[in-house]
């Protein structure tokens, strides 16, 4: 599968049953349909996210076409708490799944407040470790 941002071909990272579409040039990560729920499976932050996450928010941010079908993405943003800015995400309106660009991940994963010790924690800092990135807010 290509990168929806830079056409680059993508690898597949995989954690148990978690597989991670990610392109080594930009950075980004492309999750299947429920990967969001298992990564963050154990964190502090999850319900609260899943609360405050609303698809179809408008956006100054270039429209992703989603790399499965090519349609034109939905976005959303990622955050604990209503009033914060938090992470802008797309999303496939057909159902393929969610784009993440480079450093969105590990911005999630910061709000969802993982243990340390964390199997996912430790897995995605060990992964990404050099692609590290500030989330865009």
């Amino acid at each position: 599968m290509n990168c929806p941002l830079c056409e680059t071909p993508m690898i597949v990272l995989e954690l148990d049953q978690v597989e991670v579409d990610h392109c080594r040039k930009c950075g980004g990560v492309w999750l299947d349909p429920e990967e969001m729920d298992l990564l963050l499976e154990g964190s502090a932050g999850r319900d609260e996210i899943r609360a405050h996450l609303k698809w179809g928010e408008a956006s100054e941010e270039k429209t992703r076409r989603c790399p499965i079908c090519r349609h034109k993405m939905e976005k959303a943003r990622v955050r604990r708490k209503a009033e914060n800015a938090g992470i802008q995400i797309d999303r496939c309106e057909r159902g393929h799944g969610t784009w993440l660009d480079g450093g969105e991940l590990q911005g999630i994963i910061a709000l969802s407040e993982f243990p340390e010790a964390h199997r996912i924690h430790q897995f995605l800092q060990a992964v990404f470790r050099d692609t590290i990135r500030e989330p865009r807010a």
